[in-house]
């Protein structure tokens, strides 16, 4: 960078505005606008004016924080949690569920049950496997935060499922005596499916700390709103 540029970008620094009517002075110059009575500002702390906006919207060239896409491996705002949990969701459905000592030897996943009188546990596996594309397209901020009553049913699903067959587990009869313990694998569910449910319910986060995000415009290049990491011309 020159020494002019340099010295510019000092001096720009250095002016100050008012917020409302965007007048600038010199910091020697004075502290408060004579025109509307409020302390002025750093010029290159202000946001866009109302006119610049309204101009940019005119022109279709303003879009909302929260409506402008992320990068496609974009992984902040739960986005990456969920899709974590949603393929541990997925592992766990294969994993030992239940352990079988009488009437015979065996051990159980998830899948084994669905496959026999339990097949109404498929519901949470297809849960975590539609998750999985239904997250992955969320490429803004408000459409992450649209699907999180949607996601979070998903997870619970697996968390019913657990909780249904903890609570009527298989007993022995006359005839047959049955002997089992829940594998870990059943645990592992109801624990991921448990932060499944915290992490949905926060998907896309605050809208309060948006203009600081990463976003691609049209072109496919990343941009952000701060000027971290942009050099002056």
């Amino acid at each position: 960078m020159t020494p002019r540029l340099v010295s510019y970008a000092g001096s720009m620094a250095r002016l100050l505005a008012c917020p409302f009517c965007r007048e600038l002075y010199s910091e020697d110059e004075t502290r408060r606008c004579p025109e509307c009575d409020v302390n002025l500002q750093p010029m290159d702390q202000l946001p866009p004016s109302l006119e610049q906006l309204h101009q940019e919207a005119l022109e279709g060239e303003h879009t909302p924080p929260e409506d402008r896409p992320v990068p496609w491996n974009y992984l902040a705002r739960g986005r990456g949690a969920l899709l974590l949990l949603a393929v541990l969701g997925l592992v766990a459905f294969f994993l030992p569920w239940v352990v079988m000592r009488k009437p015979e030897i065996a051990t159980f996943s998830g899948f084994d049950l669905a496959r026999g009188r339990g097949g109404w546990l498929w519901g949470g596996a297809v849960a975590w496997f539609v998750m999985v594309p239904l997250v992955a397209t969320r490429r803004t901020i408000a459409r992450m935060r649209g699907v999180r009553i949607i996601t979070a049913l998903f997870a619970a699903m697996t968390l019913g499922e657990v909780g249904m067959l903890m609570s009527l587990p298989p007993a022995s009869s006359r005839f047959v005596t049955v002997d089992f313990s829940w594998g870990w694998g059943l645990y592992l569910s109801g624990i991921i499916a448990t932060l499944g449910v915290i992490v949905a319910a926060r998907f896309g986060g605050k809208l309060d700390d948006l203009p600081a995000l990463p976003w691609e415009k049209a072109e496919g290049t990343v941009h952000t709103d701060t000027s971290a990491g942009h050099t002056l011309h």
